[in-house]
């Protein structure tokens, strides 16, 4: 599913990785950043939990485990009544429209159309979500903010984050709160097994994974370009790490 810092073209390496953490012992997996779903849908787990503060993209997520299909077409026109006016319909179709005809997965950032009449973005968004769609059945659902996730409540899990990358485009307006999510990673980390993506983490975060991935970063950079390289990360805080994988 698009979705703007999607880890679809990463999953097949990094995937494994957060598996080797999910034994007997684990109660459960959790995704408090699950956007797209493009990581949750590969991961085995008895118990799995997809958490996200976007209202619209968790009502489109447990409509589509439901079975709902979206629409096969979507005109411009259409895009732009449900953007300027989201109350008027259901908000698992608003979240469908919002992200997946939108640039680049960007909530609501421009319709997607092909001027050369070479590429139908509303039949490839259909396609790609509907074949996702059989691989959300497993999953719960929740509308949450990663602070509403508690030490109290979630014990024994494996916890992955894929949070706004800092320094990059922002998923929403609102900036991210990160000094809050470090704090929150720590404490969560002291009876789960916290595993965070990002290219940078404070010092008592270690990195235990790491890829390069080539992107354009910008139109006027070339394919070859070695300024397109970044380098993914996986982390774990240092004193809640017993097992490196």
């Amino acid at each position: 599913m698009k979705y703007v810092g999607s880890k679809n073209r990463i999953a097949k390496d990094l995937a494994p990785v957060i598996q080797s953490f999910i034994t007997d012992e684990v109660v459960g997996y959790i995704e408090p950043f699950v956007g797209g779903a493009n990581m949750i849908d590969k991961i085995v787990c008895d118990v799995k939990i997809g958490a996200d503060v976007h209202k619209y993209q968790i009502a489109l997520l447990q409509e589509l485990a439901k079975g709902w299909k979206p629409p096969k077409t979507v005109t411009e026109a259409d895009y732009m009544a449900i953007k300027d006016n989201p109350d008027n319909y259901p908000d698992y179709l608003v979240g469908y429209v919002g992200y997946q005809l939108s640039f680049g997965g960007k909530w609501f950032a421009g319709f997607s159309r092909d001027k050369l009449g070479v590429r139908d973005y509303a039949d490839e968004a259909y396609r790609n979500v509907t074949r996702q769609q059989e691989l959300l059945r497993d999953i719960s659902f929740l509308c949450a903010d990663f602070r509403e996730l508690t030490p109290d409540a979630y014990k024994g899990y494996v916890i992955y984050c894929d949070i706004p990358y800092k320094g990059t485009t922002k998923y929403a307006q609102k900036s991210f709160p990160y000094e809050e999510f470090y704090q929150w990673a720590r404490q969560m980390s002291r009876e789960n097994v916290v595993l965070i993506s990002e290219y940078a983490m404070p010092d008592d975060f270690i990195c235990i994974w790491q890829k390069t991935v080539r992107t354009l970063i910008s139109s006027t950079k070339e394919r070859g370009d070695i300024g397109n390289d970044r380098v993914e990360k996986l982390f774990m805080y240092k004193d809640g790490m017993e097992v490196v994988a």
